[in-house]
């Protein structure tokens, strides 16, 4: 497991005190990856822009409340920017389906735009019916491009446990896909 750098601490310490400048470092080092991670569960930029927002005063909260992440911040960040996310599908379980025209027709644009679209959605609530682990692995490594020790690291488990948890994700994924 990794702990948290000597720099990562002092850090961490300045943003404790509200340090305008480590609060500015940390969202420079981390806003970016956590939006791509956003953008790819939830598919709208307006809302993934919210879940950074919310990811980052979740982070001040819990500083000014004196918790400080012992191990990797990233790891932390992601865990917070992850459970916003699974809290936004659980508020909108049963949103309306998306509104057609009452002028449609069998466009075979929007028709493969329409079916994209259902692929598209039919993935990433497959993805959320994961167990959290899951989700984390099959997220860091196949979209975000995190190698298996980086994975483990984050996790806090050994590089063979992490490439079993992925061979048992994706299998997983597979069959609640083919449903």
């Amino acid at each position: 497991m990794s702990v948290i750098t000597e720099e990562e601490r002092s850090l961490l310490n300045k943003a404790k005190s509200f340090d305008e400048s480590a609060l500015g470092e940390i969202y420079d080092r981390h806003h970016e990856a956590l939006y791509r991670y956003a953008m790819r569960l939830l598919g709208d930029q307006q809302i993934a822009e919210d879940c950074i927002a919310e990811t980052f005063l979740r982070f001040i909260n819990s500083l000014s409340k004196g918790h400080v992440p012992q191990v990797n911040l990233r790891a932390y960040l992601y865990r917070i920017a992850h459970n916003w996310i699974t809290d936004h599908y659980r508020r909108k379980k049963h949103d309306e389906e998306r509104e057609l025209d009452e002028n449609f027709s069998t466009n075979k644009d929007l028709l493969t735009e329409v079916e994209k679209d259902i692929q598209i959605k039919q993935i990433r609530c497959a993805i959320l019916s994961l167990t959290h682990e899951e989700q984390l692995v099959i997220l860091l490594k196949y979209f975000e491009g995190f190698q298996n020790d980086e994975i483990a690291d984050l996790l806090g488990k050994r590089v063979g446990a992490i490439k079993a948890l992925l061979n048992r994700s994706v299998v997983t994924l597979r069959k609640k896909i083919k449903n």
